[in-house]
């Protein structure tokens, strides 16, 4: 049996990116932000109520502090940055359906080893070796088909960020090969290093959803 090959990831962005982002969140409006991210404002409270792959969060405002479902604070500041970063440069566009990969976003191919290795990678070595929980994942994600590859999904990462999953599974000869590709309505949202942060959420949600399956089952 082969060992496997699935690389640990842990949030590579750190608590100071968080508080500086906090800090740009306060001069925007939460009203114009609500709009344009299509995430519910509630002025009452001041709060945000935004879900990111199925999971709930709030954020204050002016303050920009994250919280979980629960109202408690989490040191999983990739999320925490990357909901922050899509209220504040959301655009309200509806998707346009053209799907790009991470080398064609702008600076792409400068980042696209770590992302390749982080991301796509880590992606295609947990479906190729356990698909049946990669399906699984899928299903609780509400995602659709695509009709690429071996297995493939669109799905919705928090309201206005749609991405496309696609995986080919390996064997003997052939490594598992995975793509990973964006609305390209993203393009005006997030420069590439949000996207490297998208990727991370992406993982650790993974890999936090089918590692728990694999426990539960021991």
């Amino acid at each position: 049996m082969k060992q496997s090959k699935i690389l640990d990831i842990d949030p590579h962005f750190s608590e100071s990116s968080y508080v500086v982002n906090r800090d740009l969140f306060k001069n925007y409006d939460p009203f114009e932000m609500g709009k344009k991210s299509f995430c519910s404002y509630d002025p009452k409270n001041g709060r945000f109520e935004v879900t990111v792959l199925s999971e709930s969060y709030f954020v204050d405002h002016p303050s920009g502090i994250v919280l979980n479902a629960r109202g408690e604070e989490f040191d999983n500041y990739s999320v925490k940055i990357f909901i922050l970063r899509y209220l504040m440069n959301a655009t309200g566009k509806e998707a346009t359906n053209k799907w790009l990969s991470f080398k064609e976003f702008p600076d792409g191919p400068l980042y696209y080893s770590n992302f390749h290795k982080r991301c796509i990678q880590v992606f295609a070595q947990i479906g190729n070796e356990m698909p049946e929980h990669l399906k699984n994942y899928m299903s609780w994600q509400k995602a659709v088909t695509y009709g690429k590859g071996d297995l493939s999904w669109q799905f919705t990462v928090t309201p206005g960020v749609e991405i496309v999953w696609i995986l080919w599974f390996g064997d003997d000869e052939f490594e598992a090969e995975a793509q990973i590709l964006f609305d390209k309505k993203l393009t005006d949202i997030f420069n590439i290093k949000d996207l490297a942060i998208l990727g991370d959420v992406l993982m650790i949600s993974l890999k936090t959803f089918t590692f728990s399956l694999d426990s539960k089952k021991k």
